[in-house]
This record gives C-alpha cells, structure tokens and sequence, in this order.
C-alpha cells in the first residue's frame, strides 16, 4: 500500500498544474503564461489539463475537443500534429522529454509535441530540458549534461555506469548492498529496488520479476503517447505518473518528468578499509559500515539477530571479514567489476 500517497499527491499536481498565469502588472486584465500573452476575460484554460480528457486547450483559451480542427496557440492547440503512435491515438502527442516528439517536433512546456524548433514562438522546453540555440535546428537539450532515461544512454560516460536516480553514476557510487537501500528495497545491479520477495507488493507500476524485484512495467511503453493520457510519462519502458515541475511524492525521484522510485544508495563513511565514522569494531566498505569478525573478533556475529554470518568481502581495499547474512554480501558480484552471465542480475552480491 506505500504507493497509495504518491498517487493522492499525483492527482493534487495535476489538478494544480493549469491554474498559474501570470497577470500583468497594468491593470488591463492581461496576462501571460509561456509564450502566449493574453486577457483574462472569458479564460476557459490555460492549459490541456484544465480541460475533460478527451479536450485540449486552444489558443483561444477555450477546451476543445481533439476531433476538431485548432488554429493553435499556448497549450495543447498549438500542436496541429496527427502523428499516431503504436497505441493508435491521434491529435495531441503526450511527452515528456524531447525523444517521445518526432523530427521536426519540440516537447513543449505543456508535455505535448509541438510543430517547429524550440525557439518558434508559442513552443520552449518542457520543464528540465534547455534550448540549445546552437544547434541545427535548436533543439532541446538536459539542463543536466549528466542525465540520462536509462543505463543505455551512460555507456559513453565509461565502464560500469549506470543511470541511477536519472544521473549518469559511476560504479563506486552505485549501492552495493541491500544495506544501503531502503526498508524493504534489494540492491539490483547497482540501483536500489523495491523487492516482492515474500509477497510484498510492488508499486502500482510495476510487477515482480523472476528475480523478485519490482522491475518489470505492469503497463510498458516506447514513448509518453503510449500511456494514453496527459497524467502518465514513459520513463525507462514503464508508464509512471507524470511529475509537475519536478515534485514527486517522497520516496519518489524526478527522471524525465516521470517519478520513479528512488534509486540511489545512502552512505554514511568514505575511506574504505578503515573505522572511519565507524562505531568501534566495525570497518568501512563501500561507503557503509559492518562490524568486523576478522581475527581477534571471530565470534562477532554470534548471537546477532540477522546478521550472523561471518563473511569475506573483497572490495578495492582487500578482503575484509564482516558481519552478513544468508541473503546478504553474497560475494558474487558488485559493481565494481564482478559482473554476472547474460540473462542474470546481481542482487545484494547474488547472481540470481
């Protein structure tokens, strides 16, 4: 049921989304929102979702049905695309980031494809993304020269770097362990990942894989336009609730103007091998702390109630004796460099 907040806070956002112009300052009743300047008077919408699901809104400021012909204007009359998608839809084209657009198409501020560059008048960036002017034609580009949708788009940044939280990280800042990972998340390959090991429950928008993690899309996609409607993006093959300017529910992360859960590890230490910040009788690895069993402590993790295995860790510092468990610090993989046979991904230093 921890999905339940995420969704109540979803439908807040994009029931508030529509209703922020800005007046202007000389009392005429004018106001501007985007690119588009306009008068208040008979102001239907200002945006697509201030309309029913099967209306857009027109440059007129009046919702309209995407059956009928628009002249365009700001929101989602501005596109007079009639593109269709593998889901057979037509008229306004859903996106959140540039990719979901075609050639020739901008992602605009209001997360529809717009006809033109970036720069025409009427279109911008969707929220997280700049317009390179610069480029032939100007384009839409990261504000983050380090984001990425999926591991995919990181292979240029160097080995073993995988798209965490929608930034490019590299191996040694990737989880480790399910240690470092929230109550009731596993370490999959680097990323910290909801688990339905036990019959927990995935979040609404995924479904268990053979490996017992909550990876698989219960409703899967190529891009935004495939999830049928303006509250979902595509993000990573998963159709995810649409994020408003980069809000999403806690425990939730902003990746493409999707939310997604929260991927990256929590680490408390830094020089590996040492105590650091560690308690005493306890050694930094990866960026957390685990109580020592190396000689003279070799009954350490006697008596402990879950971690009480002693267990050899390798790490770049060396082979170290910790406290583990049977699910735990598996020694099979990392992300380091151990990495796991085709068709298999590691899970808390298993290959499963």
């Amino acid at each position: 049921m921890k999905h339940l907040p995420r969704i109540g806070l979803l439908v807040s956002f994009v029931f508030a989304l529509g209703g922020c112009p800005i007046w202007g300052d000389n009392n005429d009743g004018s106001y501007c929102q985007g690119a588009y300047c306009g008068s208040s008077s008979n102001v239907q919408c200002t945006s697509d979702f201030d309309c029913a699901s099967s209306q857009y809104c027109g440059g007129d400021n009046q919702c309209h049905d995407y059956s009928a012909s628009s002249s365009g204007g700001f929101g989602g009359g501005a596109s007079t695309t009639t593109t269709t998608t593998s889901s057979g839809s037509g008229g306004v084209i859903y996106c959140g980031n540039p990719a979901d657009c075609s050639s020739g198409e901008t992602c605009a501020p209001d997360g529809t494809c717009h006809p033109g560059s970036c720069d025409d008048v009427g279109n911008g960036c969707i929220f997280g993304y700049v317009c390179d002017k610069t480029a032939t034609p100007p384009s839409c580009k990261p504000e983050n020269p380090g984001a990425c949708g999926n591991d995919s788009e990181c292979a240029s940044a160097g080995a073993g770097f995988k798209c965490v939280d929608g930034v490019c990280t590299q191996p040694s800042d990737q989880c480790f362990d399910g240690t470092q990972c929230p109550s009731g998340d596993v370490c999959a390959d680097g990323k910290c990942t909801p688990s339905c090991a036990a019959s927990a429950t995935c979040p609404t928008e995924y479904t268990c894989s053979a490996q017992q993690t909550c990876t698989v899309p219960a409703d899967p996609c190529s891009i935004t336009n495939d999830c049928g409607g303006p509250s979902l993006v595509c993000v990573d093959g998963a159709c995810v609730p649409r994020s408003m300017e980069g809000a999403c529910a806690p425990g939730s992360v902003w990746v493409e103007n999707g939310c997604i859960p929260e991927q990256h590890a929590t680490f408390v230490c830094v020089t590996d091998g040492s105590q650091d910040v560690c308690a005493g009788g306890s050694i930094c690895l990866h960026h957390s702390c685990y109580i020592s069993c190396a000689a003279p402590n070799g009954n350490a993790c006697a008596g402990l109630p879950t971690v009480n295995q002693c267990k050899t860790v390798t790490t770049p510092s060396g082979a170290h004796d910790v406290c583990g468990s049977s699910s735990n610090l598996g020694g099979q993989c990392d992300p380091t460099g151990n990495s796991c046979a085709p068709g298999t991904i590691c899970v808390d230093g298993f290959c499963k």
